[in-house]
């Protein structure tokens, strides 16, 4: 990096540092609870590029707690973002269950076989043990050091596979998929589906409450093959409400005890299911930078927090001014700016540069609530 360049690095890291009335923890929390914070809070959805920043291979990331934990804590040493996210790929639970993943050295796992091949192989299913299966472990022992470390200060997040979305990782997504569809013809595999989803509903409930065990001030339900990009508002009300509603309904005993929060996830244009989406019960809803955010905010009329919603690809390839421009544009849609955390649209990209996402912090802590 030339002197230029690390000089700016530096002075916008010192930007983000500046004194402010409340820490990120307090921060969060009146968000999450629609009162007044100092400035507008910042949680960029990042996993992996913790370990990018950090120069850490993706693989030592997501298969050691510990040093996923290093990552981003030299992550949170440079951005002083508001919530720290021990996240990497979305396989840790249908491990668990038997399903087998691939490994690479410098990019997330992908799914090579899944643990049932029929929706009729339900029955055979057993959910997993958040402390001993897959590797839920290498989270929680993340969550847990960051907890010791930051959980007084900075809001911790974890992560969760959403029952829609695990269910595909069990049958595998197209057999899943078309299993749904083909109840329009064939409606005789109908509660194995619905049993399919209590099950990976039940295991999701586990390692959010052991997550919040660890520390967690966050826990979630990333449910991205519930978009509306990818199945219809009716097969959403059917197959995945109730489940999102059973979760975070069951999740509210372990909140409330533990100080903590919920959070929904799914990628995609939900703008069809924003009002199911709203009664979900969940505390804080993450939105996709392909929603327009003004019309989120009037759907959900002050029912749940709203994170979000800058474009990761503004954030990888756009300049800094256009990070600037994108950032304010979420923070003047969002009004006297209660009940909102400024995010990104989904997960920051390995490779973003840092003074983007600096620009985008910066801009955030310079935004005073009135």
């Amino acid at each position: 990096m030339i002197a230029s360049q690390k000089n700016s690095e530096k002075s916008l890291t010192m930007m983000c540092k500046g004194v402010s009335e409340m820490n990120s923890l307090q921060r969060i929390q009146n968000a999450v609870t629609h009162k007044k914070t100092d400035v507008v809070p910042v949680a960029p959805y990042m996993g992996n590029h913790a370990a990018f920043v950090s120069g850490m291979k993706l693989y030592d990331y997501y298969t050691n707690g510990r040093k996923m934990f290093e990552a981003q804590a030299r992550a949170w040493a440079l951005y002083q973002q508001d919530v720290i996210v021990l996240q990497s790929d979305n396989y840790y639970i249908a491990e668990g269950f038997g399903t087998r993943v691939t490994y690479y050295e410098n990019s997330t796992p992908t799914l090579s076989e899944p643990v049932i091949t029929s929706i009729k192989d339900v029955d055979k299913l057993k959910v997993p043990d958040p402390w001993s299966d897959g590797r839920m472990p290498v989270y929680l022992e993340a969550i847990s050091l960051a907890s010791g470390a930051y959980g007084r200060e900075v809001a911790i997040r974890g992560c969760g596979t959403g029952p829609f979305s695990l269910a595909g990782h069990l049958l595998g997504t197209q057999e899943f998929l078309m299993e749904i569809a083909q109840l329009n013809y064939d409606d005789s595999n109908r509660a194995a589906i619905h049993e399919l989803m209590e099950l990976t509903t039940e295991a999701l409930l586990r390692f959010d409450i052991a997550q919040l065990e660890a520390g967690a001030h966050i826990v979630i339900c990333g449910d991205s093959l519930a978009s509306a990009d990818m199945i219809s508002p009716a097969m959403y009300e059917e197959f995945v409400l109730p489940y999102e509603q059973k979760l975070f309904s069951s999740l509210r005993q372990y909140t409330e005890k533990h100080g903590g929060y919920s959070l929904l996830h799914i990628c995609g244009n939900n703008t069809k299911t924003l009002d199911l989406i709203a009664s979900t019960g969940a505390d804080i809803f993450e939105v996709d930078y392909k929603v327009d955010l003004r019309l989120c905010r009037q759907k959900m009329q002050g029912k749940m927090c709203l994170m979000g919603n800058i474009n990761p690809v503004t954030l990888l390839l756009g300049s800094p001014e256009e990070v600037e421009r994108e950032t304010m544009k979420c923070i003047e849609a969002m009004g006297d700016c209660r009940g909102f955390i400024l995010g990104t649209g989904c997960e920051v990209a390995v490779e973003t540069p840092k003074e983007n996402m600096l620009k985008m912090i910066q801009t955030a802590r310079s935004f005073k609530i009135q």
